[in-house]
């Protein structure tokens, strides 16, 4: 009996010393770090600017996060390079996520303008990848 004893105490207490995962941060959390949004908004100044996970199946874990820009003088000024300029705010936005321990499948990038313009531009991680790598070498030149 007493050998019973000893293994299910042995037992549990190995079973209960789990792996601890960082656990995504939430807006309410003190280690919530938000410097990549307030990044994106003094950059583009957005009249609003909102950020969301969209599941991307019924019971799944997987999702993609949008980021929509409403109404930035910066980017109407500026149309000739809309998607460069999608691809620096999927970028933080990428920045945000991974600081904040999210994760996410595909970022995507929605700009709506006054004139009812609105353009649509989705991310997937090997994309971003590949556009830092990019923005890295243009740097070094």
């Amino acid at each position: 009996m007493q050998k019973i004893t000893c293994f299910l105490i042995l037992l549990m207490a190995f079973s209960c010393n789990e792996k601890k995962i960082e656990s995504e941060k939430k807006p309410d959390n003190k280690e919530f770090n938000d410097e990549e949004l307030q990044k994106i908004g003094h950059f583009y100044q957005p009249e609003q600017m909102t950020t969301r996970p969209i599941k991307m199946y019924i019971n799944s874990e997987k999702k993609n996060y949008e980021i929509d820009i409403y109404n930035s003088d910066v980017l109407k000024k500026d149309k000739e390079n809309l998607k460069s300029n999608s691809d620096k705010i999927a970028i933080l936005l990428k920045r945000h996520l991974t600081k904040n321990n999210v994760v996410y499948n595909d970022i995507i990038v929605r700009i709506y303008q006054k004139n009812n313009e609105k353009k649509s531009f989705q991310y997937s991680n090997k994309d971003l990848i590949e556009i830092e790598s990019k923005r890295r070498l243009d740097q070094k030149k």
